[in-house]
């Protein structure tokens, strides 16, 4: 497994996940069966490939955990920002009612415990996804190249 390869398509899938999960408009699109987790590893997967030339199923799943790790702790570290996790929740839902959304706070203790349980999502659906793309781009062996 070429680490170089592997940490470039982890990061590209990493980065698209945050973006599609956390984006106003854009994350709208995620509200389809978790698209936006599993599909940005599965795109993590094509990516490595490509990158690479080859990819087992045990290498898509590598490389989806990867990017569900790294998506998770990317959105873990922008979340104290505000912008994604419990905090970007809560800015989104003071954003749409205004005066109406009461008293919206929570503790430190509370956000990071919401938080790490979002990165632990994330690194399943990265296992799914990676799953998935190991399934659908794996490399063919010679024998089945010839019969086909």
């Amino acid at each position: 497994m070429n680490a170089k390869n592997l940490w470039i398509a982890a990061l590209c899938g990493a980065v698209v996940t945050t973006l599609v999960v956390n984006l106003p408009v854009v994350g709208f699109v995620n509200v389809l069966l978790c698209v936006g987790f599993w599909g940005s590893a599965v795109f993590a997967v094509w990516l490595y490939r490509r990158l690479n030339g080859t990819v087992t199923p045990g290498q898509g799943v590598a490389v989806g955990a990867l990017t569900g790790a790294l998506a998770g702790a990317l959105g873990f570290a922008v979340s104290f920002l505000g912008l994604a996790g419990l905090q970007g929740i809560v800015n989104q839902i003071r954003l749409f009612a205004g005066q109406n959304a009461g008293s919206l706070e929570f503790g430190l203790g509370e956000a990071i415990a919401f938080n790490i349980a979002g990165v632990t999502i994330n690194v399943l659906f990265g296992l799914i996804g990676g799953l998935i793309g190991g399934a659908i781009f794996r490399t063919r062996t010679a024998a089945a190249q010839q019969t086909a």
